[in-house]
C-alpha cells in the first residue's frame, strides 16, 4: 500500500506531552504521513514546538487558529488534509509503532 494517512493532532496546553506524542506518530512502521499539528491557540508553546518539528520533518505541518476547541482544531486539520485516509490523535496520546499496520497491510 502507498497510500497517504494524514494525522491531525489538535494541539492546546500540551506542551510537556505533546513531543512524546509527536515522537511516536513520526516513528510508525508506516511512514507515508501527513502530519498535521493544529495549534488552537495555545499559551504554552505549543505553536512554537509544532513549528520546530515542521520544519525538521517534511511530513509536518504546523497550523495555527484562535482558540475554538477541539472539534474546531480537528475541523481544521480535517480541510488541511491530503491523505487517501485521515485520523485523528490527542496530543497526549502514544501510539504503538505499529498503529496503522493493520490498515495498511
Amino acid at each position: 500500500m502507498n497510500d497517504l494517512i494524514s494525522v491531525v493532532i489538535p494541539t492546546y496546553n500540551r506542551r510537556d506531552k505533546l513531543p512524546a506524542c509527536i515522537a511516536s506518530v513520526l516513528a510508525q512502521t508506516y511512514d507515508r504521513l501527513d502530519v498535521i499539528l493544529v495549534d488552537d491557540g495555545s499559551p504554552d508553546g505549543c505553536g512554537r514546538l509544532a513549528e520546530d518539528y515542521a520544519r525538521r520533518d517534511a511530513r509536518v505541518r504546523a497550523i495555527h487558529r484562535e482558540n475554538g476547541g477541539l472539534s474546531a482544531a480537528r475541523n481544521t486539520g480535517t480541510l488541511a488534509a491530503k491523505g487517501d485516509y485521515i485520523t485523528y490523535v490527542d496530543g497526549d496520546d502514544f501510539l504503538h509503532p505499529s498503529a496503522w499496520k493493520a490498515c495498511t497491510g
